[in-house]
């Protein structure tokens, strides 16, 4: 066993990350990468956004387990809209108290359906951190602290308390003490900050935390600047966030003795939630108006619950979008597949065959036992399912056998001559598709091509970057492990789900691993033999 740290760094994209190691501009990471492994190739899940995927990354599961269905979605059961994104005035047609309680309370404590790295840890007397993670639950209860100016918002009541696992840095909004010192955890935070949901806040916590002689079992880091960087200057020009999260990593190695011994101690695993693609430069373009899109149906308010006359709900998460349907014939779903399809910026448009068909129970949400249909304008159109006895079929490299009818470039796949799946524009796409419906996302996915996202007049568009979509580019994000134990063995095929059943290994709870793979709606990892 090692104590475990890992590293989330929000948007860290392959694509931008491997040059800038060769180039020497990431010398921390790479002198993990000398020490260690190193993926590039490691497939986020879909929708790759991150609320749901840092979710995946924490869980070690997928959406139609863990229950979180991107940034903004709608609960039918409870008539109850769901944003986690950063638009102000979905926030404001929410309720600013709802907003912050739901980031507090409810996203972790009611909407996520999956026990925490921190809940598998911790059950086994080891000791747990969370810092700056949107994802804290565990089981030990921590006072909320607002920020005074937070406060001060008419109507705006705070929750008491949250429940994490015993060592928490929540931004300005909760800390614990040290381990074995009675003195709280300490960070700069502020409106500057974002209230503490920065880069230099999380490394001013984990540098605080580098001091005590009874260093956490396992930590979670996060760094969320990359991303926000991304979407305003482009995931190139965010590249000095990354180099920054470098320093950070650095000094607190430094702070526990420097490398050798730092990976005595320690396994560190670095790696992102998603990728960023580039949208492009004509900003009158970039932007998909739904209203426009689905100019003959009748749209739901953006933020609220809907009203009898709606036809539609749209709930956009930048390059992909939940389409809520009042009319659950099949027909009435073919008539808004026929519309968006008939803008070229939309890519693909992807439903579960049992929410259109009552004979199978519409709240039934298990990848293994339905089928799934993808429709695009340009590449055909594909069905598929999990494979059954006697089923023509192809495997993927996870050992999932599929079966299908239609055409495979429709997902940008091909079939090998020994009857293996091959990706190109969209990894792994037929277990992200399939995995990526929830109870709170089961009537219509529809991605982005590249290059553009989607809008309503109450939420932005970005300038630079964007994502959620499962093209290569919103994707595929560096895996990095160091200080392993070398019987613990790296995934060939990484992707982020197998992150959770790794630290796991690492930290020598491989039942609690074990317990996780077997659990999982999902093909298993893939080592070398």
């Amino acid at each position: 066993m090692k104590k475990v740290l890992l590293v989330i760094i929000d948007a860290l994209a392959s694509r931008i990350a491997l040059p800038a190691l060769q180039q020497g501009r990431l010398p921390c990471l790479a002198s993990l990468v000398e020490r260690g492994t190193l993926r590039d190739e490691c497939v986020s899940i879909f929708p790759s956004i991150t609320p749901a995927a840092t979710a995946s990354i924490v869980t070690g599961v997928y959406p139609c387990n863990h229950q979180i269905a991107g940034a903004f979605w709608y609960d039918r059961d409870e008539d109850y809209v769901a944003y986690y994104g950063d638009d102000v005035w979905v926030m404001l047609q929410e309720g600013m108290n709802e907003f912050v309680n739901d980031f507090l309370v409810h996203l972790n404590h009611d909407c996520l359906q999956a026990r925490t790295l921190y809940q598998r840890t911790e059950r086994h007397g080891l000791t747990a951190a969370a810092i700056n993670h949107l994802w804290f639950r565990g089981e030990t209860r921590h006072e909320v602290h607002a920020p005074a100016l937070l406060k001060m918002i008419p109507g705006v009541e705070f929750a008491p308390s949250v429940m994490g696992p015993q060592v928490l840095a929540l931004a300005d909004f909760a800390a614990s003490t040290i381990p074995g010192r009675d003195e709280t955890l300490h960070a700069q935070g502020g409106m500057a900050r974002r209230y503490g949901f920065h880069d230099d806040t999380t490394s001013e916590y984990l540098n605080h935390l580098a001091t005590s002689d009874e260093f956490p079992d396992f930590t979670l880091a996060y760094f969320p600047n990359n991303d926000f960087e991304s979407h305003s200057e482009g995931p190139a020009e965010a590249l000095s966030a990354v180099e920054n999260v470098d320093r950070a990593l650095h000094q607190f190695i430094e702070a526990r003795g420097g490398l050798d011994r730092f990976l005595d101690e320690f396994a560190i695993v670095v790696t992102g939630d998603h990728a960023q693609c580039d949208l492009t430069a004509d900003s009158r373009q970039r932007g998909i108006n739904l209203v426009e899109a689905l100019q003959d149906f009748q749209l739901a308010t953006t933020g609220q619950p809907w009203r009898e006359a709606d036809d539609v709900m749209v709930c956009p998460n930048m390059r992909a979008c939940h389409i809520y349907v009042q009319d659950r014939a099949p027909q009435a779903r073919d008539r808004v597949v026929e519309q968006l399809l008939s803008d070229p910026r939309v890519d693909q448009i992807m439903w579960r065959e049992s929410s259109w068909d009552d004979r199978q129970g519409r709240d039934s949400v298990d990848p293994r036992s339905d089928t799934f249909h993808v429709e695009t304008a340009k590449r055909g159109r594909l069905k598929f399912s999990h494979a059954g006895d006697g089923q023509e079929s192809g495997g993927d490299v996870y050992g999932t056998r599929w079966s299908w009818e239609g055409d495979l470039a429709t997902v940008g796949a091909e079939l090998s001559s020994d009857n293996q799946l091959r990706y190109g524009e969209y990894p792994n796409a037929l277990e992200r598709i399939s995995t990526g419906f929830c109870n709170v996302a089961a009537d219509l996915w529809v991605t982005a091509a590249e290059g553009f996202e989607f809008y309503m007049p109450a939420t932005s568009i970005h300038g630079g970057g964007s994502h959620a979509a499962l093209n290569r580019t919103d994707s595929i994000v560096p895996l990095i492990v160091a200080g392993a134990p070398q019987e613990v063995k790296i995934p060939i095929h990484a992707r982020t789900i197998d992150v959770a059943p790794l630290c796991l290994e690492i930290l020598g709870l491989g039942e609690e691993s074990a317990d996780l793979l077997e659990n999982r709606i999902a093909g298993v990892p893939q080592y070398e033999s």
